[in-house]
This record gives C-alpha cells, sequence and structure tokens, in this order.
C-alpha cells in the first residue's frame, strides 16, 4: 500500500468512527422527547403571572424542557390542588413547580407528592398555624414579611414619620396562605412601631366583591393593599389619587398595576421580581432532572420599590420588559 493509499484510508476509518458516533447518539439521544414540568398556579390564565411564565418559558428553553402550564381557576382547598397533581401524575410528568393551596393541609398533600416527583414551590411557602415557621420544602419566592414592611417604611417616610392621628386599613388575600398573613404581619409590626393608627384589617374571602367591603368599612387616610388582585380592582376605581378618601399604598405583579400607578391612583408599589422566581424554580428543577443526586436549594428573591418618578429608570424598563 502506498503511502498515498495508506492516508485515504485512515482518513475513510476516521470519518466511519465519526458517522457510527453520530449514528449511536442519534439512537440513544436523539429521540428522546424533552421531560415535562407541569405548572399549578392559581388562575394561571391572568396577567399577573405574565413575567413569572415568562421566566419559566425562557428557562425551559435553554434547559430542553416541556412546559405545562394547568388551566386553573381559584384553588380554594388542598383539595383541588391534589386533583390537579393527580391528573398531571397520570399525563405522566416529570415535576412539578406548585403555588401552594391555602390552608394547613397542603402540607400532607406535597408530603405525599415528595419522593415521588420532584417539585419546588413558588411565591410562598406552605401555610403554618405557626407565625413564622417555615417548611422543609424548597420554596422559590419574595421575603412576604419583608414586602410587607417595606410597604409600611414607604408609607411612614413619605409622611416625615408623623403617622400619629392618621388611620390606616389593611387589605389582604386569603388570610390561610403564607403570602398574606406575612406581609399583614410585616406591614402591621413596622407600622405600628411607627405610630400608625390601624383601625381595620380585611382578608378577602373567594368571590366576595373586595371593592364594595371596603366602601362599607370605617373611613381611613391610607389604604395598604397587600394583595395584587385587589390592588388592581380597587386602584382602576380610584379618583383623584384616592379611593374613597384614602391614598393607596400596594403590592402589585401586574402591567395594570404599573399603569395604575402612572395615573397617579397608586401612590407607591412594592414589586416582586417574579420573572426571577419562574426562571430560578425552573433551573432548580432541570438540575434535579439532570441529576437525580443534586440536592434543590430554595432562593429568595429580589424586590423593587416602585414610584411614578421610577417608571422610566433602567431597573423598572427591565421589569416591564419581563412581561413582554
Amino acid at each position: 500500500m502506498t503511502k498515498r493509499n495508506k492516508i485515504t484510508f485512515l482518513i475513510a476509518e476516521a470519518l466511519l468512527a465519526v458517522l457510527a458516533a453520530y449514528f449511536f447518539y442519534s439512537i440513544f439521544h436523539g429521540d428522546v422527547p424533552p421531560k415535562k414540568v407541569a405548572v399549578i398556579v392559581e388562575n394561571s390564565g391572568d396577567k399577573r403571572w405574565d413575567s413569572l411564565l415568562n421566566g419559566m418559558k425562557q428557562a425551559a428553553k435553554v434547559q430542553n424542557l416541556s412546559l405545562i402550564i394547568c388551566n386553573t381557576d381559584e384553588q380554594e382547598s388542598s383539595e383541588d390542588e391534589q386533583e390537579m397533581i393527580r391528573e398531571q401524575l397520570e399525563n405522566d410528568v416529570d415535576a412539578f413547580i406548585i403555588n401552594p393551596a391555602p390552608g394547613q393541609d397542603t402540607k400532607q398533600v406535597l408530603e405525599q407528592l415528595q419522593g415521588t416527583k420532584p417539585f419546588v414551590l413558588i411565591t410562598q411557602d406552605i401555610y403554618s398555624y405557626e407565625a413564622d415557621a417555615a417548611s422543609s420544602f424548597v420554596t422559590v419566592k419574595p421575603d412576604n414579611y419583608k414586602m410587607g414592611q417595606e410597604l409600611a417604611e414607604q408609607m411612614l417616610k413619605n409622611t416625615s414619620g408623623l403617622m400619629n392621628g392618621k388611620r390606616i386599613g389593611v387589605v389582604a388575600g386569603n388570610a390561610r396562605t403564607e403570602e398574606s398573613r406575612n406581609r399583614v404581619r410585616g406591614f402591621c409590626e413596622v407600622m405600628e412601631a411607627g405610630g400608625g393608627r390601624i383601625i381595620w384589617k380585611y382578608n378577602q374571602e373567594s368571590k366576595e366583591d373586595a371593592g364594595e367591603i371596603l366602601k362599607a368599612k370605617e373611613k381611613v387616610d391610607y389604604l395598604a393593599v397587600l394583595d395584587p388582585y385587589i390592588l388592581d380592582e380597587v386602584g382602576e376605581k380610584a379618583e383623584n389619587g384616592f379611593y374613597s378618601g384614602a391614598e393607596i399604598y400596594g403590592i402589585g405583579t401586574s402591567i395594570k398595576a404599573f399603569s395604575l400607578l402612572d395615573a397617579g391612583k397608586i401612590q407607591c408599589l412594592i414589586v416582586p421580581d417574579l420573572y426571577e422566581v419562574g426562571y430560578e424554580s425552573m433551573n432548580e428543577i432541570a438540575s434535579k432532572l439532570k441529576n437525580s443526586w443534586y440536592q434543590m436549594e430554595s432562593h429568595e428573591t429580589e424586590i423593587q420599590v416602585v414610584y411614578k418618578k421610577d417608571l422610566f429608570s433602567e431597573d423598572i424598563e427591565r421589569f416591564l420588559y419581563s412581561y413582554e
């Protein structure tokens, strides 16, 4: 065999080896479908989840995961969530991202899932009768207690700390959630230390018209609205920056909330970075699905204080971009 023939033979052998490796990879890896992750959040079609879902979709694309956003309405109990989990287990999903349902019984539902499929809780921990108790579940969420504190601090700041005699109403969502309870607790502790008078607290029950109920309550100077749904509803009905004679401060997660702030109907917004919640929760799930020995970790995500003057700042433009 001449030198030229030997070189040609070696090149041919190398090409055959590359082709064999390619076909081997294709057989064992090429046709493997992406793993499925079910996302269970209350009222999944609501606009307040846009940023969260965008974060999940972006991470799922990078990690080659298939995202199943469950079609949900209100989750009034652990039974509703358990039924949704059961349906997705029958659909052979590989993992879950869950916004926990209200009530103490949700813990038992999630303990049954634990060890069967990996899951991450988002936006809040499970509800517990103990005020400052944290579960052992992996969570990706803002510090809800800190959000309540921050809203109270902004209210105090804007009155130069002179809250003596000012009357405050506190408005929150379902009382049997970690999110509502810790936001109320954080707000009230700071406000009471600052001399504010909290006249009443209201937690919305399912299907109640919060706007009508608030109008019937004793008049206050300020409303601290700690639930994004209620903030959008009440803020939309505000006139000249007041709702039933009260200035509104609130926690918001929708484009509508930013629009209400821009229109002067809301004085101050506290905004959790839900894009980060979605992105980080999906990355934790992806790491676990790639390596069963990986120990998932909880993440505490950022919050932003936003006034009308901040709406065109670089940080807030990034927030708004995540909703698109």
